[in-house]
């Protein structure tokens, strides 16, 4: 007999179509905030990604200095990315999350919701057949 249990999330989002990518993916809307007000992104959500990654332009609206991170290389599909490690509120689906996130040192046209710091504070689900994902803000 197999074990059956359930798993509730407050959110359920459609994928979308991200500029560059055939078909849909799992992506949602994402808050940026910092000392100096906020910017919108639209994050892929990647579970194989060691660290969310914003493109720098982006702390440098919200009042980030990249030169105070931590530099950091990330090696991927398309070759090896430098970027700088800071703190930042992730606002996701009306919930705020105070992450270290990586911001690139060069203009990047993807940007990705990773596991370092973000999934321990969410739980995910996926659909894929459906095209659904799920979204929690504790785990």
């Amino acid at each position: 007999m197999t074990a059956r249990f359930q798993i509730a999330f407050e959110h359920e989002f459609h994928y979308r179509a991200i500029p560059g990518l055939r078909g849909v993916h799992a992506a949602v809307p994402v808050g940026l905030i910092g000392p100096a007000g906020r910017d919108d992104a639209l994050a892929l959500i990647d579970t194989g990604a060691s660290y969310s990654l914003f493109n720098g332009r982006r702390a440098r609206a919200i009042g980030l200095d990249l030169a105070q991170g931590r530099t950091l290389k990330l090696s991927g599909l398309t070759g090896v990315l430098q970027a700088r490690l800071l703190r930042v509120a992730l606002e996701i689906l009306g919930n705020s999350f105070d992450c270290e996130v990586a911001f690139s040192e060069q203009d990047i046209h993807r940007e990705l919701l990773g596991r370092n710091d973000l999934f321990a504070h969410i739980r995910l689900g996926f659909l894929e057949g459906s095209s659904l994902g799920y979204f929690h803000p504790s785990p």
